[in-house]
């Protein structure tokens, strides 16, 4: 599986689709409009660099076929995902105008869960996908290379995200995922510093599906979805369970920074889906800071010597007696000066 060639878009960011799903979301979290017209928050890549299949390449349920160990395997849901921010604040434009980025994406790890011929089994195979800056030529173009792709740029400092995703494929749904109740509780941290509840709806996850080109009939499709996956209702998406999990601790953050000389950059940032989560059903999505921890300035694009922060961050379903945490998070984060437009940036800076 590693040796696939796994398609990519590149080039400008999705500017369109970047707007969009922040308006999209307005309908469900109490969010600002862009501070800066042309910031990307944490999270909003989602919406830009997705390759889009012809239908022959998708498997029965609408999810890219390139993806799965072969056509027995036949279901997939969203384990989690891992991301670093190798720069503390992107932007769609630097100071000479539209940022391209070159884009790399390929199967980087495969895992057999159980016997490979047992009906309980599972694959989990991880994805990852890195943005880079490009390698321009003299006239400030990017510079392609095999398959016209563009190159990336050999600057130390290139890369600009990376994302891991976590996939797992299974011959057959366990029962824990087919009930809107679920019998399993677990506990979730108490005491948020910040959190908001919210309903995803039908409408949330469809528009999501658009702007991700993701046809994956589990968020899309009710009886597909009950008929074929046994699932109670569609499922929230994995890409967009972490967006709304960012989008909240960015809001957290950016309460704590008010008024102070220097932000709070969002540098890393990891979760599992523990439990489901259903469309039209409420959830709280919470944030907790925990410690202060050093800076990695090995890893990671820094400007203050400042200690870095530990939060948690996660996703609590169902009410009372039934509250269960579904979705577990953490999040490194470091005090950054505070961001301002490429384009209005002083260029000896």
């Amino acid at each position: 599986m590693k040796s696939r060639i796994l398609p990519v878009e590149e080039g400008l960011w999705d500017t369109h689709n970047i707007q969009a799903l922040r308006r999209t979301l307005q309908s469900h979290l109490l969010l600002p409009q862009f501070s800066h017209p042309n910031h990307i928050p944490p999270g909003y890549h989602q919406v830009s660099f997705n390759s889009l299949p012809d239908e022959h390449e998708l498997s029965h349920d609408g999810a890219e076929q390139r993806h799965a160990p072969n056509d027995e395997w036949k279901f997939r849901v969203w384990a989690g995902g891992h991301l670093d921010f190798q720069k503390p604040f992107l932007w769609t434009e630097g100071r000479d105008g539209p940022e391209s980025v070159a884009v790399n994406e390929k199967i980087t790890d495969t895992r057999l869960i159980g016997n490979a011929n047992a009906h309980n089994s599972k694959v989990m195979v991880t994805i990852t996908k890195s943005l880079f800056a490009p390698e321009l030529d003299a006239q400030g173009q990017p510079v392609r290379g095999s398959r016209n792709q563009i190159s990336m740029s050999k600057a130390k400092d290139n890369i600009l995200l990376r994302e891991q995703k976590y996939l797992c494929f299974m011959r057959e749904i366990p029962d824990s995922l087919k009930s809107a109740s679920s019998v399993r509780k677990i506990a979730f941290p108490s005491d948020p510093d910040y959190s908001q509840t919210m309903i995803p709806s039908a409408t949330l996850l469809f528009r999501f599906s658009a702007l991700t080109r993701n046809a994956h009939a589990i968020h899309l499709d009710g009886d597909y979805t009950r008929e074929v996956y046994g699932l109670p209702k569609p499922l929230v998406h994995g890409p967009l369970t972490s967006v709304l999990m960012l989008d909240v601790l960015g809001e957290a953050l950016a309460l704590k920074s008010h008024g102070q000389a220097s932000a709070l950059a969002i540098r890393s940032f990891q979760y599992r889906n523990l439990l489901p989560l259903f469309v039209n059903e409420q959830i709280t999505i919470a944030c907790k800071r925990l410690h202060d921890t050093k800076a990695d300035t090995t890893k990671y694009q820094t400007e203050s010597a400042a200690p870095w922060q530990k939060w948690d961050v996660w996703i609590q379903k169902g009410e009372g007696k039934d509250a269960t945490l579904a979705v577990r998070g953490s999040a490194l984060v470091s005090p950054e000066p505070s961001p301002t437009s490429e384009r209005e940036r002083d260029p000896s800076e």
